[in-house]
């Protein structure tokens, strides 16, 4: 078959990444439960016709066995989707969206916070982030193994047992998000009787985010997450970072299979041992799962601050600010590419270089995708801004679509529409990195091609450090609230406004009513715009 057997794993790639990005609002509808089941459900008969294609020699020109290989891959990628999307929104479901933690980044700790609810950021999530990138070598390493000693089909044939084991697992382990028994309430004015409010029962919670009507069909819902999903994208800032993290995701898949294809043909390596050497990146990774949790090195235990402004206006730059971890590991991870591109020659260098080399990527990019995945969830949760959930605000603080419903949203919409715009897109550029890497490896060698993979996330991690950089001040509370020394809570806290029910929305504990800003949080659906909206200083 030539070389047109790599097509089975682009297509699951892409079926991966399509489900991803469409389906994704389905689990607020029915549960994530069932489509975690229906997964494995549909993934575990789907392997025995690609082990039966595999199991002995066959005609590269028959269509039947090509279609036999391919048509099942690509329906297995579709079907992982509908438990990937589960993944990450159930450790959110347990765990909360929020870096509310016990020393927050930017922000001072209140104890009446809703987003402290679930315990701010932890070690969950680097082990997802370890899970996300080491997973690919993991596989690679085993199906190495398997091949080595015995026939390829057997490599499906433990895909079957592993997946028989987790659908058992997942038939036992309890639901996080019950939708049968899960509603969202809405408030909400008919035009017909203007002075009658009317409640109204829905499911799912991504149309009810974006209009003020439920879905009555699943695929309102599906389209509602198609619609948030493009609004999103559509930030200058968040891009940035959605190519980012997708980037990464596709450097990871291709260092892992030039480095296999260098062992085996340079170094002529068994597969059992190529297989152990791209092992590797996985090791790197987990080294990094201590460092998800940022309390070791935070800036709190070496000058702890009073208010939200001194986090921000540090009297000097330390080595454990956020900054400085941040630019050390994003400016790292394209040299650490480089330094692979030149640790890979041949057999004149010892295969201990590109190893070590592939371990340090490993280890640069869980760091690097987990730092993006907390930004995503510090920029775009927007949970304790709803109307239903803080009581604080007045319903003249909302905007004329958000006022007339009250909704406690718990699925962080914009977070998950982003994230998985993000992740869907490094499942496609994995699938364009697996279909081109054997093309581009004959035709300029595999030095060359990561070098140009390496070189392009240079270019993206400065636009990236760019979009990240606060050049820009924006006045995120109203005038005259800090006026005649009045603090939040005081009589004087609404003096000035036109309507004497409306309240400004104030969080944490501000010294000032300014605020810098970068690319990313001037986007209009961030957590900052949203607060700028509510005190009325934001205009489109």
């Amino acid at each position: 078959m030539g070389h047109r057997v790599i097509l089975g794993n682009v297509l699951l790639f892409i079926g991966l990444g399509l489900t991803t990005l469409i389906f994704w609002p389905l689990p607020l509808l029915h549960g994530r439960k069932p489509y975690t089941l229906l997964a494995f459900a549909l993934m575990l008969p789907l392997q025995f016709p690609q082990a039966l294609a595999v199991s002995g020699y066959r005609n590269p020109n028959n269509p039947i066995f090509r279609c036999g290989l391919l048509i099942p891959r690509v329906l297995t990628g579709m079907a992982m989707g509908f438990a990937n999307i589960n993944q990450l929104p159930t450790l959110f479901d347990l765990f909360g969206c929020s870096l509310m933690s016990e020393a927050p980044h930017q922000e001072m700790v209140s104890a009446d916070d809703i987003r402290r609810q679930g315990g701010g950021v932890g070690i969950w999530l680097g082990i997802w982030s370890f899970c996300f990138t080491g997973s690919l070598s993991i596989g690679f390493c085993i199906g190495a193994c398997i091949i080595s000693g015995l026939d390829p089909s057997w490599g499906f044939y433990v895909v079957v047992v592993l997946l028989a084991f987790f659908l058992l697992v997942n038939v036992i382990a309890p639901e996080t998000r019950r939708a049968p028994y899960r509603r969202s309430i809405a408030h909400f004015f008919d035009d017909s009787e203007p002075d009658k409010l009317k409640r109204r029962v829905a499911r799912g919670e991504v149309k009810l985010h974006i209009e003020n009507e439920g879905p009555k069909w699943w695929f309102q819902e599906v389209w509602a997450g198609v619609v948030l999903t493009k609004r999103m994208v559509c930030q200058p800032g968040f891009f940035v970072l959605m190519v980012y993290i997708a980037w990464i995701y596709a450097q990871v898949t291709l260092v892992i299979l030039l480095l296999g294809a260098l062992l085996s043909r340079e170094y002529t390596w068994q597969p059992q041992y190529v297989g152990l050497a791209a092992l590797s990146l996985a090791i790197g990774a987990f080294f990094a799962l201590p460092l998800a949790k940022a309390s070791v090195f935070s800036r709190s235990r070496f000058t702890p601050q009073r208010t939200d402004s001194m986090t921000m206006r540090a009297p000097r730059l330390t080595w454990s600010s956020h900054l400085m971890r941040r630019c050390m590991f994003t400016l790292l991870l394209p040299f650490a590419g480089l330094a692979y591109t030149l640790s890979a020659p041949g057999p004149s260098i010892s295969w201990v270089s590109p190893t070590v080399f592939c371990g340090l990527v490993g280890f640069l990019s869980n760091l690097a995708i987990a730092e993006c995945v907390g930004l995503i969830m510090e920029v775009f949760d927007t949970c304790d801004l709803q109307p239903g959930v803080n009581q604080k605000h007045r319903l003249e603080s909302m905007t004329e679509t958000t006022r007339r419903r009250r909704t406690n949203y718990s699925s962080f919409p914009r977070v998950c529409a982003g994230f998985f715009a993000a992740q869907s897109l490094g499942f496609f550029f994995a699938a364009a990195s697996t279909g081109v890497s054997g093309a581009v490896t004959r035709a300029l060698g595999a030095q060359q091609a990561v070098a140009v993979v390496a070189a392009t996330l240079l270019v993206i991690t400065v636009l990236f450090m760019c979009a990240m950089f606060r050049y820009k001040q924006v006045q995120v509370i109203p005038s005259g609230v800090f006026d005649r020394a009045t603090r939040k809570g005081s009589i004087a806290w609404g003096a000035g406004a036109e309507d004497p029910e409306w309240r400004p929305v104030i969080i944490g504990n501000p010294s000032g009513k300014m605020r810098r800003v970068n690319l990313l949080e001037l986007g209009a659906l961030t957590r900052w715009t949203e607060i700028r909206r509510l005190n009325k200083l934001w205009r489109k």
